[in-house]
């Protein structure tokens, strides 16, 4: 059976990483070495399901700048279909300044440059690309009007929807969270939404809860180093993550979230798939950069072949 189709909505951007000893403390310098990535959470998202074997589609604005021109080629060459992105002439592309620590921690700072400007009439234009029976995948760094258009368009145009309520902000309205089918805060998010502190997977229990409530579906919350909470109105289950060797923890949310949208894409069973994504945001973290550290679907694979995890 074939996979089906698969779409992200979000944001692109450069990214300019600083490799440092440890994160600076306030009016602290450092020297650090510098290296130019492609990043942004949505492109994030897009590559590390095509890295897994999908052919998604990806909307996002691109500056009609250098920058743009090089996070467009990238795209395309990790196997992204790019034929919805737009270019815009006399804008900047986005851009982030990323300092990560030897233990792979990380500080993040956003220039969100064109991708600020996305309105819901460019929506409307890009949903032509949203094909049948198709998983789309949206993150919340696209203005809120954009998202409550891309939202109320959900059952009109017959997709699954995964959110990804990440940087979390107000305004998006009643009726667009009860089109969400799986909502997949990390523990931040979570807590920013719910007002529960999630630490362990009783607390994270507590959250998912409160999720429920806003509307969605289902609620799946990730929790780093600890593993993935999932629960529904029927269900709830925990899966522990798998132990790794930490060297750059940026982009791990988007490698989870990439990989759980192929996983059901590729008709997985439910669990499988959190397993899956756990198995994709573990390697992630074993390498530096965002979409450099996507793995492939072979390398998974192979992952997986060797390690056992623990339901709860």
């Amino acid at each position: 059976m074939s996979p089906r189709p698969l779409m992200f909505f979000g944001t692109t951007n450069l990214d300019l990483c600083f490799n440092v000893e440890r994160l600076p403390t306030p009016g602290e310098s450092l020297m650090g070495a510098l290296n130019r990535n492609p990043g942004g959470k949505g492109a994030n998202q897009a590559v590390a399901a095509a890295r897994l074997g999908l052919r998604p589609h990806f909307y996002t604005r691109l500056g009609d700048d250098d920058a743009g021109r090089s996070l467009s080629l990238s795209l395309r060459d990790a196997g992204v279909r790019a034929d919805a992105i737009e270019v815009c002439p006399g804008e900047i592309s986005g851009s982030a300044l990323v300092l990560v620590g030897d233990d792979g921690s990380n500080m993040i700072v956003i220039d969100p440059g064109a991708n600020l400007n996305v309105t819901p009439a460019m929506i409307d234009r890009a949903a032509e690309f949203i094909e049948h029976d198709a998983i789309v995948v949206a993150e919340m760094g696209m203005p809120i009007p954009a998202l409550n258009r891309l939202f109320e368009m959900k059952r009109a145009k017959g997709f699954e929807l995964i959110f990804n309520p990440a940087p979390v902000r107000a305004g998006l309205s009643s009726a667009a969270w009860r089109n969400v089918n799986f909502v997949t805060p990390n523990q931040t998010e979570a807590f920013e939404l719910t007002g529960v502190e999630v630490h362990d997977f009783e607390s994270a229990a507590h959250a998912a809860g409160k999720l429920l409530d806003l509307g969605p579906n289902a609620a799946l919350i990730t929790l780093g180093a600890q593993g993935a909470f999932y629960a529904d109105a029927e269900r709830a289950f925990a899966l522990r993550a798998f132990p790794v060797k930490v060297v750059d923890t940026t982009a791990a949310g988007d490698a989870f979230n990439g990989g759980f949208a192929a996983s059901l894409a590729q008709r997985l069973p439910l669990r499988e798939a959190v397993k899956r994504a756990l198995a994709v945001a573990a390697l992630c973290v074993t390498r530096r950069g965002a979409q450099s550290s996507m793995p492939t679907g072979e390398a998974v694979d192979e992952f997986l072949k060797s390690q056992t995890i623990l339901e709860l």
